[in-house]
C-alpha cells in the first residue's frame, strides 16, 4: 500500500472508531502522516513512511495483494483521562487491525517488536510484500501543545 492511501486508510479507520484524524505533512521531511485526537482530547501525530514490495515502480499503478484479513483483535479502552503510549499503539494497530482489510498481513507496536526502539509507534505488513511503518512524532495532552519531535511524554 502506498503512503497516500495508507495515509487515508489510517484515517478512515480512526474516524470509523469515532476519533477525530486528519492528514499531517511537515513537507518533504514528513510528507505524509496522521493528527489523532482521543476521547480525552489529548492529540498525538504520527508519521507514515511505507517500505514498498519488492519490484514495485511508483509510475505504473498500484497492484494490491488480497488474502485473508487479520483476525480481529480486543481494542484496549481509552477512557477519558490520561492514557499512556504504550496503549495508544496498542489501540490504533487494533483498529487497522479490525478494519477486515484483505491486504492486511498483520499489524505490530514498535513496544512488541524484540529491539524495541526508542520511539513508540505501529507497522503495517501486507500481502504484497510492502510495509507502513507509523512512528509517533509528537504528542500533547488535552489543551496543550506539543514539545519537540520525537520529545514525547509517556502519558497524554
Amino acid at each position: 500500500m502506498r503512503p497516500d492511501r495508507f495515509q487515508q486508510f489510517a484515517i478512515d479507520a480512526y474516524r470509523g472508531a469515532g476519533l477525530q484524524a486528519e492528514a499531517w505533512t511537515e513537507g518533504t521531511k514528513r510528507p505524509f502522516g496522521v493528527v489523532v485526537t482521543v476521547p480525552g482530547g489529548a492529540r498525538l501525530w504520527h508519521a507514515i513512511t511505507v517500505q514498498s514490495a519488492e519490484g514495485e515502480r511508483y509510475d505504473q499503478d498500484e497492484q494490491p495483494v488480497e488474502k485473508e484479513a487479520p483476525a480481529p483483535v480486543t481494542v484496549p479502552e481509552l477512557g477519558a483521562g490520561r492514557v499512556s503510549l504504550g496503549v495508544l499503539e496498542e489501540y490504533l494497530a487494533a483498529l487497522l487491525t479490525n478494519t477486515g482489510s484483505p491486504e492486511i498481513v498483520k499489524t505490530w507496536r514498535y513496544s512488541d517488536r524484540e529491539q524495541a526502539g526508542t520511539t513508540p509507534g505501529l507497522g503495517v505488513e501486507f500481502w504484497s510484500g510492502a510495509r507502513a511503518y507509523a512512528p509517533f512524532v509528537l504528542a500533547a495532552r488535552a489543551g496543550g501543545s506539543p514539545g519537540a519531535p520525537f520529545d514525547l511524554p509517556s502519558e497524554v
